[in-house]
């Protein structure tokens, strides 16, 4: 059975968590999935952008880490392509992870 974005992104934070407590607040996820339309226009009001990175990473003498969660067979819809170009074009690393361990490759030089 595959795992839902929410379930690998749950033990990519849980993991990360437990491994760098001195980053604890560091790696951070982006509300950005309104549960209605009402919502959803209050969030954009707020500040919600479509197709920004589920969860980013500041880092030191770094630049931030963009981390989209995907599936195994998901992909990135349009307006997140577009988000990792702007991302990408400010300076920022952006990377999709499929599964812990493709996390705990992108974490292992923190």
């Amino acid at each position: 059975m595959e795992l839902t974005e929410s379930r690998i992104q749950a033990e990519c934070f849980q993991w990360h968590w437990n491994t760098y407590p001195d980053l604890r607040g560091k790696l951070f996820m982006v509300h950005n999935n309104p549960r209605n339309a009402i919502d959803g226009n209050r969030l954009k009001a707020m500040g919600m952008v479509a197709g920004v990175s589920d969860m980013m990473l500041l880092r030191h003498d770094k630049p931030p880490l963009c981390i989209e969660i995907k599936t195994e067979n998901g992909t990135q819809q349009r307006n997140q392509k577009e988000w990792q170009q702007v991302a990408e074009s400010s300076g920022a690393e952006y990377i999709v992870v499929r599964n812990l361990d493709e996390f705990k490759d992108a974490c292992s030089d923190v």
